[in-house]
C-alpha cells in the first residue's frame, strides 16, 4: 500500500492513538480497516506506541488488541 499523502510517521502514531482512545479496545485487524492500511505498518506503529507506554497490549490466542 503507498504511504498516504502527507502522514509522517508521527502523523501515523497520532491518528493510531486517537482511534484506539476513541474505540477503548481493538485488534490489530480492526485498526488496520478503520484507518485503510496494511497490517505491517499498523503493526509498526501500534509497536512503537506499545514501546513508549501510549497503549497497552493484550494478546488472546494468536491476536493482538490494543488499548489505553
Amino acid at each position: 500500500m503507498p504511504k498516504k499523502k502527507g502522514f509522517t510517521p508521527e502523523k501515523y502514531k497520532e491518528e493510531i492513538l486517537k482511534l484506539i482512545v476513541q474505540n477503548k479496545f481493538m485488534s490489530t485487524n480492526e485498526i488496520c480497516k478503520k484507518m485503510n492500511m496494511g497490517f505491517e505498518t499498523a503493526i509498526k506503529y501500534l509497536e512503537q506506541l506499545f514501546k513508549t507506554e501510549k497503549i497497552k497490549l493484550r494478546k488472546i490466542g494468536n491476536r493482538k488488541f490494543w488499548y489505553t
